[in-house]
C-alpha cells in the first residue's frame, strides 16, 4: 500500500506553494498524531484527503488557515463541493470534514501556528441539524440567496473541477472501460478501429507491445466513432455507468462520474511546442489556428523541441489525458505542406458542414489527422500537394425523410454490411438530394431495390470505396446489370458527382484521398 507520507512528500516537493498554506513539517506531525490515537493506514489516507479538500481550497482563495472562522468554512464547503470532484455535500461526509478540521486546528494552536481553533466547531453548530439533517444548504447544493447576498467575498470557481488522486482514477476508468468495450458485442467496432489507427484488424498485444496497447484504446475510448450512434465510446460508458456505478468503488463513484464527465470535454489537439514557461509548463501553439496555450508537458531538458509536431489528449485545463504524447520531427517545408494540405480538407469538408472550425473537423476526422502527422514525419518522404477540385458550392441538404422506401433499403445495407455512420448518412443524405431534383416514381419492391443499388454503385465510385459486389448480388437476386447501370447514370448526371464529392465524404473518404 502506498505510504502517506511519501504521498505527502511528493506533493511537497512537486509545488513549495503548499508549504504557505499548510508546513510539511505540521502536515506530517498533525497524521502522527492520529496515527498514535489509533487511526489506520486507510483512515489515515481519508483523513489526509480531508485536509487536501482545504488546502486546495485555501489554494485557490485568499484565505489563511489561521484566519479562517465558522462562516468561512461554511463557503469552503459550499466551494468545495462546487470545484473538488470527490466531495460529498451530505450529513456524515461534512461531519467527518469538520470534524478532521477541528482537530486540524486544535493541533496547530497548540504549536502555536495559530491563535484561534474555534471554527470548525461554530461551523458544526450552523450546519449538523438533528435528526442527521444538514443544515442551510439547498437540495441543490448551494447557499440560500439571502446568505450569499451579506457575503464580502466571492471565490470564483475553477474552469475545471480538481479530482483526489486523479492518476489512479483515470487508471481505474480505463480498465472498466476495456473491460466493458472488450465484450463480444463490441468485437466488429475494435476490428474497425484497428483499421482506421493502425491499417490492419489485428488488435495489439497489451504484453508485447504495451505502448501501442494503451495507444489503440486511447484512440478507441476518446476519437473512434462506432457505426450504430457516432457515438465514442467514452460518451457510451458515461451514460452506462451514471446508471449502473460499480458498486466496489462506493463514495467515489461520484468523482468517478465527475471525472467522465471532464473527460468528454478532452480535445485532440495538434501542436508545436514554443518554449517552456514554467516548471512542467510550456507555451504551444495550436498547428491550425496558431493560438498560444500553456500546456502541461513530460517534457525534459534533453528533448528536442526544433521542428516537432506534437498530437495529445488535453484537459479542458491543459494538462494531458496521459503522459504519453505522441511527437514527430517534420521539417519546415514540410510542416508548411501538411499545414496547407489540412487547410484545404477543412475546406472540403465545410463543403458539407459550412460552420464547422478546426475542433469539429479533428472530432470527425481523427484517424486522419494522425496519418497525416505520421507520414509528414516519415524519413524521405515528401508529402504531395493537394491535387483536387471542385465545382462544387453554397451547397444545402435536403431534408431527409427516412420512411422513403428506397433510404429504408440503403439503411438495411448499412446494418447488414456494418457500414459506418457517416457513410450511411451520406448515402440517404444522396438519395434526398437526388430526389429533390428529379423525382421518381416506383413500381413495386423491385423498382426500390434497383435504385439503392444504383445509388450504392455510384457512392461507391466517387468515395473509391467497396461496400458491396453490386453485380454478384444483381445476379443473384435476379436483377438485370442494364437496368442498374441506366439508373447510375441518371443519378451521376442529376446530382453531377464528382470524385470524392464533398457533398458526400467521410473520414474513410477523406483517408482514400490523401492516402490512395
Amino acid at each position: 500500500m502506498t505510504n502517506i507520507y511519501d504521498i505527502i512528500n511528493d506533493l511537497y516537493a512537486d509545488d513549495e506553494g503548499w508549504g504557505v498554506i499548510l508546513e510539511q513539517k505540521y502536515a506530517e506531525q498533525f497524521l502522527r498524531t492520529e496515527a498514535f490515537r489509533g487511526a489506520s493506514d486507510d483512515d489515515l489516507m481519508e483523513i489526509w484527503q480531508q485536509v487536501m479538500y482545504l488546502l486546495i481550497y485555501c489554494g485557490n482563495t485568499s484565505y489563511k488557515i489561521g484566519d479562517l472562522t465558522g462562516e468561512d468554512l461554511i463557503y469552503c464547503i459550499s466551494w468545495c463541493q462546487r470545484n473538488i470532484g470527490d466531495f460529498e455535500l451530505d450529513y456524515d461526509s461534512v461531519e467527518y470534514f469538520l470534524s478532521v478540521i477541528d482537530r486540524l486546528l486544535a493541533f496547530l494552536k497548540q504549536k502555536k501556528e495559530i491563535t484561534g481553533a474555534a471554527a470548525a466547531a461554530k461551523c458544526k453548530l450552523k450546519l449538523l441539524g438533528p435528526d442527521h439533517q444538514l443544515m442551510l444548504f439547498q437540495e441543490d447544493g448551494s447557499l440560500p440567496e439571502s446568505y450569499e447576498k451579506f457575503r464580502t467575498n466571492q471565490e470564483p470557481d475553477l474552469e475545471t473541477k480538481v479530482f483526489m488522486q486523479l492518476g489512479q482514477k483515470l487508471l481505474d476508468l480505463f480498465d472498466m472501460m476495456r473491460n466493458f468495450f472488450g465484450d463480444a458485442r463490441f468485437t466488429f467496432e475494435r476490428k474497425r478501429a484497428c483499421f482506421a489507427f493502425f491499417g490492419t484488424d489485428v488488435e495489439p498485444a497489451e504484453e508485447l507491445r504495451p505502448d501501442l496497447y494503451s495507444s489503440f484504446w486511447e484512440f478507441f475510448i476518446l476519437d473512434f466513432h462506432l457505426s450504430e450512434t457516432n457515438q465514442r465510446p467514452l460518451e457510451i460508458f458515461y451514460e452506462h455507468y451514471k446508471k449502473h456505478p460499480d458498486p466496489f468503488y462506493a463514495k467515489s463513484n461520484k468523482a468517478l462520474i465527475g471525472l467522465l464527465e471532464t473527460m468528454l470535454k478532452i480535445r485532440l489537439m495538434l501542436f508545436t511546442v514554443e518554449g517552456e514557461s514554467a516548471d512542467g509548463w510550456y507555451r504551444c501553439r495550436d498547428f491550425f489556428t496558431g493560438s498560444i496555450s500553456e500546456l502541461s508537458l513530460p517534457l525534459d531538458n534533453s528533448f528536442d523541441m526544433n521542428h516537432m509536431v506534437c498530437l495529445a489528449h488535453v484537459f479542458e485545463d491543459g494538462n494531458l489525458f496521459t503522459e504519453y504524447l505522441r511527437s514527430v520531427y517534420v521539417t519546415p517545408v514540410a510542416q508548411k505542406q501538411l499545414r496547407n494540405k489540412f487547410s484545404h480538407l477543412l475546406a472540403w469538408y465545410r463543403v458539407r458542414n459550412p460552420h464547422a472550425d478546426w475542433e469539429n473537423f479533428c472530432e470527425d476526422n481523427p484517424a486522419l489527422v494522425n496519418h497525416m502527422v505520421a507520414f509528414a514525419g516519415m524519413q524521405d518522404t515528401v508529402p504531395g500537394s493537394f491535387r483536387w477540385t471542385t465545382n462544387i458550392s453554397n451547397y444545402a441538404p435536403v431534408a431527409i425523410n427516412e420512411q422513403n422506401d428506397v433510404i429504408q433499403i440503403l439503411l438495411r445495407f448499412g446494418r447488414l454490411l456494418h457500414i459506418s455512420w457517416q457513410d450511411r448518412r451520406n448515402l440517404v443524405q444522396m438519395w434526398s438530394d437526388f430526389t429533390a431534383l428529379r423525382p421518381i416514381v416506383c413500381i413495386g419492391y423491385d423498382d426500390y431495390m434497383i435504385w439503392a443499388l444504383a445509388l450504392l454503385e455510384n457512392y461507391m465510385d466517387i468515395t473509391k470505396m467497396i461496400l458491396l459486389d453490386i453485380d454478384a448480388y444483381a445476379e443473384k437476386t435476379k436483377i438485370a446489370q442494364k437496368r442498374i447501370d441506366e439508373r447510375v447514370q441518371i443519378i451521376r448526371d442529376t446530382l453531377k458527382l464528382e470524385s470524392y464529392d464533398p457533398r458526400y465524404s467521410s473520414e474513410d473518404v477523406f483517408m482514400n484521398m490523401i492516402f490512395s
